[in-house]
């Protein structure tokens, strides 16, 4: 009787080991992605690049087969970055930057009603609008500006309680055409050659200036984090479906990686199951967002997941949603089986900010999230 508790009790602690390594790996790839080195993983300081690196050295580690060489899939843009030294004073008062100020995309000022509902506000010689705000929004931080006139700047409007007299602004944005990026692409062959792919998106925003970095840990650290281990676990196995793993750059600036990797093919769509995109995968105490659970050649993965879920009680909830262009699965959508989940519910940090870091990110529900998400891929 007693072998067989101690035997019981050996089993669950294996698999608690189990569990806790899958969790392990992720938060270490979340903390390395969310670390100042990566620049916010933006433009600035080619924070893109730094983390595309880091990123194609851990699939050759863990035994991806590259799609492309040195697992890169290299394309071009035009965009926009604020590197170095950033400042703005209003009638001799320096402000700081975030907490006082934010630099946002002009075009938020076509899209709401802001410029009219300020309290105050001031347009520069150069075009860009200063506007006093109740609170600020929060933005990714200058992610596909207008060329012309691309930013404007948001002030707490409390800040300023005299007639405005004099600005100064430092604003170092710099205009990169034809900027290169690149994709971050292996796979693990199958039994089979139908695929299933998983995608994410690793860039973020990057830095407004040299004094605030936006880490990206919840946003999306955390989904790349989970592609990645899905990667690390069919490298260890052979998987009956060829499963591919792709990494884009660009989404924070517009979809531009997943766009171009939709429209520049690497794999026969024809032969692709299913494609999932995630995208913030933290926290998740309110369950699990579906997004294109209703189209006719998707609809069976959500019924999928959802009955799944019944069986095991992993998420409060598997909540369907309409296809939408709010993540990279979109441009795939049209060739192939393409769906998008993302967590509901915290723990995690900020949203597009410097909060949003690997210390706040809750990764309770991440092993049975990931069990679902391997059941549904055939990685058991």
């Amino acid at each position: 009787m007693k072998r067989t508790i101690l035997l019981a009790l050996l089993t669950i602690s294996a698999f608690i080991n189990i569990q806790a390594q899958d969790s392990a790996y992720a938060r270490r790839i979340i903390k390395t992605l969310s670390s100042e080195s990566m620049y916010g993983r933006g433009f600035c300081h080619h924070g893109d690049s730094i983390a595309a690196q880091f990123l194609a050295d851990e699939m050759k580690r863990i035994g991806l087969l590259p799609l492309q060489v040195n697992y890169m899939q290299h394309y071009s843009l035009d965009c926009y970055s604020l590197d170095g030294p950033i400042s703005l004073s209003i009638n001799g008062i320096e402000l700081q930057p975030y907490t006082q100020f934010r630099i946002c995309p002009s075009s938020t000022l076509t899209r709401s009603n802001k410029l009219s509902e300020a309290k105050w506000s001031k347009q520069l010689k150069d075009g860009t609008w200063v506007i006093g705000v109740n609170q600020l929004d929060t933005y990714a931080p200058i992610a596909g500006p207008q060329k012309d006139n691309p930013v404007c700047i948001e002030v707490i409007d409390t800040l300023i309680t005299k007639r405005i007299r004099k600005i100064k602004a430092d604003i170092p944005l710099q205009f990169h055409k034809d900027y290169k990026t690149q994709n971050v692409v292996g796979y693990v062959r199958g039994v089979i050659d139908s695929m299933v792919v998983f995608t994410a998106h690793y860039d973020h925003c990057g830095t407004m200036g040299d004094g605030v970095v936006f880490p990206g840990a919840h946003d999306n650290a955390s989904g790349v984090a989970a592609v990645m281990d899905l990667a690390r676990i069919a490298a260890s196995q052979k998987p009956y479906y060829t499963m591919v793993f792709m990494l884009f750059s660009g989404e924070e600036s517009g979809l531009n990686g997943s766009h171009y990797a939709a429209e520049n093919p690497l794999i026969e769509y024809s032969k692709v199951k299913f494609l999932c995109n995630i995208d913030m995968f933290c926290g998740g105490d309110e369950g699990i967002m579906f997004f294109n659970a209703k189209s006719p050649n998707t609809k069976q993965f959500y019924e999928q997941m959802k009955e799944l879920n019944n069986e095991t009680h992993a998420a409060v909830e598997i909540r369907p949603r309409e296809n939408r262009p709010n993540s990279d699965h979109y441009w795939f959508s049209g060739y192939c089986p393409s769906i998008f989940l993302l967590t509901m519910g915290g723990p995690y940090g900020g949203y597009h900010d410097p909060y949003d870091i690997c210390e706040s990110c809750g990764l309770g529900h991440y092993n049975a999230y990931m069990q679902l998400i391997k059941q549904l891929a055939g990685l058991e």
